[in-house]
């Protein structure tokens, strides 16, 4: 049985929902609606997992209380 993939396009514009063949999965489709080009998924991947958050800073370590020259003169 040939499966169809649900995508919405990604334009805020249109955000029609697309109905295409599994086949086209990891390949360039168009939205027939507004002409945007929708990249699907290959299968098993999740385009969700794919984008990684960006990883927290550390924060500057504390300067230490004799660190400081104040005495320079």
């Amino acid at each position: 049985m040939d499966e169809t993939v649900r995508i919405m396009c990604p334009s805020l514009t249109c955000r029609r929902v697309l109905g295409v063949p599994s086949a086209a999965r990891g390949k360039t489709v168009r939205c027939r609606n507004c002409g945007t080009n929708i990249k699907i998924p290959a299968a098993g991947e999740n385009p969700l997992e794919s984008k990684k958050p960006p990883e927290a800073k550390k924060p500057a370590d504390p300067k230490k209380p004799g660190d400081s020259k104040k005495n320079a003169a």
